[in-house]
């Protein structure tokens, strides 16, 4: 089975952070974005993975070199000179992804905890040409636009309209699509939504898997840091979150042999670490006596905070350096 990771994005919300790095790689406790759903896409043994880029690429293209070698192959496919949509994205990327049959895609700026071999069966047990995985959520069809579910599962409009019979929910990011799509996604830029309209008009079955668990979107400011205190609430019971454990395990250099879960490698300072004060360090940090945290606080690695600093909910990414006398309140530096 081969899988796509939408990482081309714009990242327009998330500015003027994303005018320096793409979303997929802005780091959410040190480990970029990007890796939290491709790392749930591997649970299901994917053979190759294609990664779409458009929006300063080498920095999506960085996230790979720098990480210890997948288990799945990774083909990157460039969009230029503009962008191409979810739809357009996956006809540039054809050859590629074809040749498993069903091939599953995910958005690389969110963060899902659901069981993928789950919805793998239900999409196959349906026999549609997609499935969306949807959960319920308050602002579906108003905040967000929402995907528009009938009783028998099946997806039958999208928006914030109503639709008589059907009831609304939120998209998570992640589909499962049959190759049969391509027939029906016309060359150029567009989305996957309007492909599965005509689809479904033209007797196609979409159907939506109902998830419960985790979803985070982290698509602009607010919610990175929402989305940051809430996974720093975590760590001290990652027993419980077996996916959180295993992805941390995996980036986080020799996590499970530190003397304390909050800090890293070789690093210098004096911040007083626990569940309580959710401060963690990455590898090679140096923070000086002097610096001042309060709230939440995530330094990335290699970072330099120098004296005299303030930090209030923030978050220190890889490599930055933070001048003295700095305060930092809500906001991400890089």
């Amino acid at each position: 089975m081969n899988g796509f990771l939408l990482a081309a994005g714009l990242g327009t919300r998330f500015r003027p952070y994303t005018e320096k790095l793409a979303k997929p790689a802005i780091p959410l406790l040190n480990v970029p974005l990007a890796f939290y759903n491709l790392h749930l896409l591997q649970q299901l043994g994917l053979e190759k993975v294609v990664v779409n880029t458009h929006h300063l690429p080498q920095t999506v293209t960085d996230i790979f070199r720098k990480t210890a070698p997948l288990e799945s192959e990774i083909i990157f496919s460039h969009e230029t000179p503009v962008i191409l949509g979810t739809g357009g994205a996956i006809k540039h990327a054809r050859e590629s992804i074809e040749g498993s049959g069903t091939f599953v895609m995910a958005n690389a700026d969110v963060v899902n905890v659901v069981n993928l071999r789950e919805a793998l069966t239900f999409h196959h047990g349906h026999e549609p040409m997609a499935t969306m995985v949807v959960m319920e959520h308050p602002e579906a069809a108003k905040a967000y636009g929402g995907v528009w579910v009938n009783d028998q599962d099946e997806v039958v409009g999208f928006g914030k309209t109503p639709i008589a019979g059907a009831k609304p929910y939120h998209f998570v990011g992640i589909h499962f699509i049959e190759e049969s799509v391509f027939k029906y996604i016309p060359d150029g830029p567009g989305g996957i939504l309007e492909v599965y309209l005509k689809a479904i008009s033209k007797g196609e079955k979409v159907m939506a898997f109902i998830k419960t668990g985790l979803w985070y979107d982290a698509g602009n400011l607010k919610d990175y840091l929402e989305a940051t205190e809430e996974l720093l609430s975590y760590l001290p019971r990652l027993q419980h979150q077996p996916f959180f454990l295993s992805l941390y395990r995996r980036f986080w250099p020799r996590f499970d042999n530190r003397p304390n879960l909050w800090e890293g490698e070789k690093c210098e300072h004096f911040l007083d670490l626990g569940s309580k004060r959710k401060t963690l360090l990455g590898s090679r940090c140096f923070v000086d006596k002097s610096v001042k945290v309060s709230g939440f606080a995530v330094f990335g690695d290699g970072c330099v905070v120098d004296k005299d600093v303030e930090i209030h909910n923030a978050v220190v990414g890889p490599g930055a350096k933070v001048p003295s006398g700095k305060k930092l309140s809500d906001t991400l530096f890089l």
